[in-house]
């Protein structure tokens, strides 16, 4: 087996791959979006640094309002859960505006750090929380002006801790829902990755035709995507990045005359008997259909890994494989 033809195949592999996983990662973005699971897990972080009822308090402040997004249809849903994103120093502000604590008064700190003269119906792990911050920003400075913007800077380094952690929380369950979405695309679209390698490796055509479209592709848009993700700060930027590529990946699909996916009559009667899924006198073995369910398992966890994996992953082996080249005389 040469090794241009193995790149070759991981290259066209790598950009399948990339097709599927956009197609998922819109498919989870709009369940997403319809399902507020974002704003909903978000409100729940919110909730556990809290309580219900000073969240909801913290919900229908002014400042927290303003960053609810509905949806993209010009009638605004009724059923909004929240924002999916507040930022840290607007959380600090409204969160010490529904408490009602008086910074005019000089003491607001001093009280704060022994606990007197504080509503009974603050929650008790607010209590000792503020209490904390009361008492590290007295350490650094007796001024009250400069206590109260550390105050501020200490509930919003908390705020900022917390969801990073509520963010783990959900990117963990995002990559269940991941996989199944993986498993549904990869069902639907009958993509086979121990199929795809064996077909991708046996036709040079097809292997050709696919390189160079995912060559085309990166060379009209990689420059910009790649800037794009190194500058990107979450997985949901990164997402971002690669809406360039989705109508190009669209024009592509057309190029392909024979897809290695698909439902058509001609691919799964090849994928069957690829397969051994069934015999030339067309009986069905076991071992064949195992076969093409693993083959989908495998193209599922792919998906799962995301489209900005894929697209990294097939910019560096189109690099390698145009670096491994041999250049052109000025006489060529």
């Amino acid at each position: 087996m040469e090794i241009p033809t193995i790149v070759n195949v991981i290259i066209s592999l790598f950009f399948i791959y990339l097709i599927l996983s956009l197609i998922a990662s819109e498919i989870q973005e709009e369940i997403a979006t319809f399902r507020q699971w974002r704003a909903k897990h978000l409100k729940k972080a919110i909730a556990n640094l809290l309580d219900v009822e000073f969240t909801d308090k913290l919900y229908h402040h002014a400042l927290i309002k303003t960053f609810a997004q509905t949806n993209k249809k010009p009638k605004p849903r009724k059923d909004v859960v929240g924002p999916v994103y507040i930022p840290s120093k607007m959380f600090s502000y409204a969160l010490l505006d529904i408490l009602q604590l008086d910074f005019q008064d000089p003491n607001t700190i001093d009280n704060l750090e022994k606990k007197t003269n504080i509503p009974q119906e603050w929650p008790e792990e607010l209590k000792d929380i503020l209490a904390c911050f009361a008492k590290r920003v007295k350490i650094q400075t007796n001024e009250i002006q400069t206590e109260i913007q550390d105050l501020h800077q200490q509930i919003a380094v908390w705020f900022d801790e917390s969801m990073d952690r509520a963010s783990g929380a959900y990117k963990r369950n995002a990559k269940g829902v991941s996989f199944l979405l993986g498993l549904l695309v990869a069902v639907i679209a009958n993509a086979d990755t121990m199929y795809l390698m064996e077909r991708l490796y046996k036709e040079e055509i097809l292997r050709s035709t696919v390189t160079q479209i995912s060559e085309q592709i990166l060379a009209r848009s990689s420059d910009g995507v790649v800037k794009c993700l190194n500058n990107a700060k979450n997985q949901q930027s990164k997402k971002n990045c690669l809406n360039p590529l989705n109508d190009n990946i669209a024009t592509a699909l057309s190029q392909i005359s024979s897809p290695p996916i698909g439902w058509d009559l001609a691919n799964p009667l090849k994928q069957l008997q690829a397969q051994q899924s069934i015999s030339p006198v067309g009986k069905w073995q076991l071992r064949g259909i195992i076969k093409i369910i693993f083959g989908w398992l495998l193209t599922a966890v792919a998906i799962s890994m995301g489209a900005p994996f894929w697209f990294e992953m097939l910019n560096k082996f189109v690099n390698v494989r145009n670096a491994g080249r041999k250049p052109h005389s000025r006489a060529e």
